[in-house]
């Protein structure tokens, strides 16, 4: 044993005496292209190829090391993460550990392996911010074979995703154009505050079947970026609500930002100058976002063009504004703006617009291309009836009396009830469960009867007809006990308008 250590010692004094020579002889140049002809052989004669992604590209942050980090630990597949909380975030994210751990990951079939490295920064050198003490990286192998087929697609495809965890994780926000065009704190026309509106599909009062073809509409939009591309087609789409007032209408664009994971942009045409100034505004709208234009009949004059060919366009007018404040926004700068040039400088992007009159907008706003999908808000209607009754009280399909609900499903159409007016009767009695179905019953009969009193003219399945539904809306906006003073008042309103 004594004599092997022996020899061992003598090699390693051997070793040491040549690489001490080698260091004299050979000058640094030469060990390095040494070095550099050793690691092309090895590389040559691997069947595998690397690529590393560090974590700071000289002073800057590499995009791509956050996002294969994000994608990485989404997996849950490493031995040791750690838990992290993003600011303005609502949900706890993971992240790997400091220490060096290998990520198996499969793509179209083939399997790749992450390495995760971690070492000293040796020299600090001059920058205008701290480096960290510690080098992070990232290490990618592949076989060679697999490197043309997945290399560009599986990097685009962890971007993706990415941005997908990062969306998730983080709180949307709603925002709105600042009051007179002005400029916020960090230089932007838009001011924000975190989004938190509860709504759903599962709770909006609306029929299921509209709920669920609204639902799939959305989902391929969101999935078919390589389809717009192909067709070339602005990634974009335009939806019109209309009906009467509390039908809900926000609370659908509410639960379309919840379903996508969109922000939402609400825009307010009267503070907006100009067709300039609206453009600058979309340009500063993020993608995976919804911009909304609510009540849209009465920001701006949009009603159908039947004037005469000397009169100027339509424009919108403050409301008891000067001719020097005057906005100066034309039907053609809004038409420009959801579906001209200017409405793709992004993309993944919703135009909402509300109105309670669609009989007031001009037939250009409407067409497919600007508003693709009209949805009408409508009264509350039986299946509508059911949802609000599981929201606000509980019950399941199972739960309430046949007769009680034959008595509802009898009523509710012809009592013409917002589904707004039927939350607040609800919420009233919401602890008193039979107390409330009992007065939702009797206010529903009340207003079928004087309905019928009134002697609507009604179509062949007893509902009202398009144009006298249209002439009601406003009508129905707040129903309340003095509903023969109101109905006097609008009716020397309209003699007013005749005259």
């Amino acid at each position: 044993m004594k004599e092997y250590w022996t020899s061992l010692a003598s090699l390693l004094g051997v070793l040491a005496f040549c690489q001490s020579l080698m260091n004299t002889l050979l000058p640094p140049e030469l060990r390095f292209a040494f070095l550099k002809l050793t690691n092309k052989l090895f590389q040559l004669f691997s069947s595998f190829c690397y690529f590393d992604i560090t974590e700071i590209d000289g002073v800057n942050t590499n995009e791509l090391y956050n996002a294969v980090q994000l994608y990485l630990t989404s997996s849950l597949s490493s031995s040791r993460l750690s838990l992290t909380r993003a600011t303005n975030s609502s949900s706890i994210t993971f992240a790997l550990s400091s220490t060096t751990d290998s990520i198996l990951d499969t793509f179209n079939s083939v399997t790749v392996l992450w390495e995760h490295t971690l070492t000293q920064r040796q020299t600090h050198t001059f920058a205008w911010r701290p480096m960290p003490e510690e080098k992070r990286g990232f290490t990618l192998r592949i076989k060679k074979k697999d490197k043309t087929l997945i290399l560009a697609s599986y990097l685009d495809h962890i971007m993706e995703r990415a941005e997908e965890i990062r969306r998730r994780n983080q709180d949307r926000f709603l925002y709105t154009n600042s009051r007179g065009g002005g400029l916020d704190s960090r230089g932007l026309p838009w001011e924000s505050v975190p989004f938190k509106h509860p709504s759903t599909f599962e709770t909006l009062a609306m029929d299921p079947v509209k709920k669920r073809e609204i639902m799939e509409d959305l989902k391929d939009f969101a999935e078919c970026k390589s389809f717009y591309k192909q067709t070339g087609r602005a990634w974009k789409r335009g939806y019109l609500l209309y009906g009467p007032p509390g039908t809900g209408k926000s609370s659908m664009i509410a639960a379309m930002a919840n379903y996508l994971g969109y922000d939402i942009y609400d825009l307010e045409l009267t503070e907006v100058k100009s067709n300039s100034e609206l453009r600058k505004l979309l340009m500063k709208t993020s993608s995976k976002s919804i911009i909304v234009i609510e009540d849209i009949d009465c920001s701006i004059n949009l009603t159908n063009r039947g004037r005469k060919c000397n009169e100027p366009e339509m424009m919108l007018t403050g409301s008891g504004l000067g001719d020097e404040s005057r906005n100066t926004i034309t039907l053609s700068g809004l038409l420009s703006f959801t579906d001209g040039l200017w409405s793709c400088c992004g993309s993944e992007r919703i135009f909402v617009f509300t109105t309670n009159h669609i009989e007031k907008l001009d037939p250009a706003l409407l067409r497919s291309g600007r508003m693709d999908m009209h949805v009408y808000m409508s009264y509350c209607t039986f299946p509508s009836l059911k949802i609000l009754l599981r929201n606000y009280l509980g019950y399941e399909e199972g739960d309430l009396n046949d007769g009680v609900l034959k008595e509802l499903e009898g009523v509710v159409e012809k009592a013409e009830i917002t589904p707004a007016d039927v939350s607040e009767a609800l919420i009233k009695n919401r602890r008193d469960k039979e107390r409330a179905v009992r007065e939702l019953l009797e206010d529903l009969k009340r207003r079928a009867e004087r309905n019928e009193k009134k002697g609507k003219l009604r179509g062949q399945n007893g509902s009202l007809t398009v144009a006298d539904d249209v002439e009601e809306q406003e009508k129905r906006a707040l129903d309340s006990p003095y509903a023969e003073e109101e109905e006097e008042i609008e009716d020397s309103i309209c003699k007013i308008s005749e005259d």
